[in-house]
C-alpha cells in the first residue's frame, strides 16, 4: 500500500495543475515573467485571493445548499479553488490540528483509501487553521496524496458554518457534488471510520 500511495503522492502536483490550480506569484517555482525571462526580471506582486465567497450562514451547511467556492493556498504552495476540481465530486474535511491524534488517524484513512476514490472523486481537501508550513510538514511526514489548505483566519470554516472550538475547527466533513452543491455532511466524525464512510457514500452514487 505504501508504494501505491507513494506513486499517487508523486503525481499530486501534476493533478493539481491539471485541475486548474496556479501558484501565487513570487512563490517558489512560480514564473514572474514571460517565457525565457532571466532572473533579473522584476518580481510581480502576488495577486490577492478572491474573497467574494466569504459569508457566515450561522449554521453548518446542509445537503442541497451550494458550497462556498472558496480559494486558498495549499501545502504545496499552489492556489486552489473548490470549483477547479469539478465537475467531479470533492471531499472537504475540517479538522482541529496537524498531528493531533484524531486528525492524524483521519488523514491516514483518506491516504490509505486514495486509490479506492479513483474515478469517484476529484480531490480531497483537508482544512484547518494551521499555516501552510505546518501543513507541508504534516503532509510530507504522512505521505498524503491530497491537499491541505491553510485557513488561519477561519474564513473557510465560517463559510461552511463549521463551529470553532478553542480556536480550532470542529471536525466536520462535506461531500460536494458535481453541481457545486453539498451532497452529504458528517457532523459527528469518527476519525478511524470517516474515509470508509465516504467511500461507501461515493460508491452508492
Amino acid at each position: 500500500m505504501i508504494d501505491r500511495v507513494g506513486r499517487a503522492a508523486a503525481v499530486l502536483g501534476l493533478a493539481t495543475m491539471m485541475a486548474g490550480c496556479r501558484a501565487p506569484a513570487g512563490a517558489p517555482g512560480a514564473s514572474n515573467g514571460p517565457p525565457g525571462a532571466g532572473s533579473a526580471a522584476a518580481p510581480i506582486a502576488a495577486e490577492p485571493l478572491d474573497r467574494t465567497w466569504e459569508r457566515d450562514p450561522g449554521k453548518v451547511l446542509s445537503p442541497g445548499e451550494p458550497a462556498p467556492n472558496f480559494e486558498g493556498i495549499a501545502h504545496t504552495g499552489m492556489r486552489v479553488r473548490l470549483s477547479s476540481f469539478q465537475p467531479a465530486r470533492v471531499v472537504v474535511y475540517f479538522y482541529d490540528a496537524d498531528r493531533a491524534p484524531g486528525a492524524t488517524s483521519e488523514a491516514r484513512g483518506f491516504r490509505d483509501a486514495w486509490l479506492r476514490f479513483s474515478g469517484k472523486l476529484g480531490m480531497v481537501l483537508g482544512i484547518s487553521s494551521d499555516d501552510r508550513i505546518s501543513h507541508r510538514d504534516f503532509a510530507t511526514e504522512e505521505r498524503l496524496p491530497f491537499l491541505l489548505v491553510a485557513d488561519e483566519g477561519h474564513a473557510i470554516a465560517r463559510a461552511f458554518g463549521v463551529p470553532i472550538q478553542g480556536g480550532r475547527e470542529k471536525p466536520v466533513t462535506f461531500i460536494v457534488g458535481p453541481d457545486g452543491k453539498i451532497e452529504r455532511v458528517y457532523t459527528e466524525v469518527d476519525p478511524d471510520k470517516q474515509a470508509d464512510q465516504v467511500v461507501e457514500a461515493l460508491s452508492s452514487k
